[in-house]
Formats: C-alpha cells, structure tokens, sequence
C-alpha cells in the first residue's frame, strides 16, 4: 500500500509529547543536582544546560536520548586571528593549574556518585547516563569556553571575542571540537519566526525521514541515512530560503519539495555545497575537522527526494 506522505509529513512535523518532556526535565534537574552536589565542583564557575535538539526544539518522537553541557567558565580554550593582531602574550594569557582532563575527571567522578557507577558510561565526547523511568538517557558533554578573538577592538578598547565552546575527544586530545549553542539557538529562533514556525518543523520532518530510511529504506537508503547525522539535517534545512517555507496551508509536501530541490541543487557536484554554514552561522557546515562532506548530503538529498516522490525528475 502506498504511503499517505501529506498526512505522513503532518504527523511528522510535530515534536515530541508532553511525558518525554517531563523526562527530559527530570534528566536535566537530576545532572545538575550532581555537579552542583560535588565537593570538587560546588565553588567554581559551572554552567548545566540543555543543548541539542531539546534545548533548540527540534527533537523528535523518535530521539532518545537529551544531550547535557556543562561548560567550566573560570578557564577557557581560545583561537587567535591568523594575521596575528591578537596574541596570547598581548592578553596575558597563562596556562591553567586546573586541566580540562582534570575536569572531565571531576564531573565523571560526580555522575558516577549521583547515578552509580554502572549507570554511567564514559565515551570519546561524552558520558552516557543511563535512563531510568523518570528520566531519559542523557549525553554529558564537558567543555571549557572558547573564545575566539576577531583582531578587532570594541568601543572601550577590550579585544573583541565571540564566545562558544571547546571540547577535547579523549582519543585525540589536540582536536579542538568547539561548538556555539548560544549563537545557534538564537538564530534558529531568527529562523523560524521569519518562516512561520515552518523551520523547526522541516527539521523534524527531515529527522524523521532519515530514520524512516535507516529502519524500512532499501540498501541505497540505509547507507545514505547512516552519512549524515540529525545535526547536519538543521543546518542543512537553515541554509534554505525563506522562500522555500509555507508554500501550502495546513500541509508540508510542497515545503519538503521546495527544501530538498534547493539543497539539491547546492551540494549537487559543482553546486555551492562549500558556502553552507551551521545554524551558528559561525562555521562552514562541510569539509572542516568534522570531516562532512557535500557528497554525503546530496547522496541522503537523493534518496530522501525518492522515498518521497518516487521517479519524479530531481532538480538539477
């Protein structure tokens, strides 16, 4: 029987019900009840928030689990202008006493206090604590601020930074991971009152379409689900036009169309695929440390355009 992807597309729009929500609360209150219980972390300068999808409204029925940051203010990572104009030395800058290892060991030792040793995995960027029934899985990243410095000064005379996150994989302490949840939740809310709401609902549309292919596609989508992660799929859908939202009333299949032929079209070989910025708007999407490819997003584009609308000519 063929698929109803109208009504499809409406059901998958929606986010997620309010019991998930309860439990993304009470992940949320238990992990800072943890770090702020901690004798080694009780005096210093933390910050426990929500990132991720929860946090930016585009989680979906089908997300599992609620991602944590708890980012050490007191220290931070920074990134210097290439022409020099700013330098560790012009700040006076001195290496911290207190390690961002020794952090991550300190907050470690807190989640296994508050939630059991067993309950808590440590991963390459993140530790997993385990759900129980009142709250969700949660992914605890730990990082430092970041701040990078723009070589420019402002109307007091202070160097100009921008302000994110900066985290270390264990398994390769010199990568630098630095993320902007600040600036990202605040342009995906720019985004989605210039759309209508139509933003955050694409992005769950497109979550759920490449979950749908990872579970129930053919081999070609099921390989192609599994190259792009629910991340890229945001700032993917960021990137597109204002223009390509609320095409129909009450319904999503014209804006699905609307939204896979123009990013079709951009990360098609010799498309544009190299101007895609994440929501931050700080970052290119592709070819950074991240290692994303264009070529990955057009192979998931294709697929998802099919599964959809069949044999129908893709945009070129």
């Amino acid at each position: 029987m063929s698929r109803n992807w109208d009504q499809t597309l409406k059901d998958w729009a929606e986010t997620i019900n309010a019991t998930d929500e309860e439990r993304g609360r009470s992940a949320r209150e238990a992990i800072q009840q943890a770090i702020r219980g901690a004798p080694k972390l009780e005096h210093k300068g933390i910050d426990v928030f929500v990132t991720g999808s929860y946090r930016n409204n585009t989680n979906t029925r089908a997300d599992s689990d609620i991602d944590m940051a708890v980012v050490l203010r007191d220290i931070a990572f920074y990134e210097f202008p290439a022409e020099g104009l700013v330098t560790r030395e012009m700040l006076g800058i001195r290496t911290s006493d207190y390690s961002f290892d020794a952090f991550r060991g300190d907050v470690e030792a807190a989640l296994r206090v508050q939630f059991g040793t067993s309950n808590v995995t440590a991963g390459n960027k993140a530790f997993d604590v385990r759900a129980s029934g009142a709250r969700l899985d949660a992914d605890v990243a730990v990082f430092l601020k970041h701040r990078r410095y723009t070589g420019k000064k402002t109307a007091t005379g202070a160097w100009e930074y921008v302000e994110g996150v900066e985290l270390r994989p264990r398994d390769a302490p010199a990568e630098r991971i630095i993320n902007w949840p600040e600036q990202h939740y605040e342009r995906g809310i720019a985004k989605n009152d210039a759309t209508n709401r139509r933003f955050k609902r694409m992005v769950r549309i497109l979550k759920r379409l490449r979950a749908d292919m990872a579970v129930q596609g053919d081999t070609e989508q099921q390989s192609a689900a599994g190259q792009v992660r629910p991340f890229v799929l945001e700032c993917l859908v960021h990137n597109a036009p204002d223009a390509c939202f609320n095409l129909e009333e009450g319904g999503y299949l014209k804006d699905t169309e609307a939204v896979l032929s123009w990013l079709l079209r951009a990360t098609q070989p010799r498309g544009t695929g190299h101007k895609l910025m994440e929501v931050s708007g700080l970052q290119p999407l592709f070819d950074g440390p991240a290692r994303r490819t264009p070529q990955q997003a057009y192979a998931f584009l294709k697929t998802a355009w099919r599964r959809i609308f069949g044999a129908k000519e893709l945009p070129r």
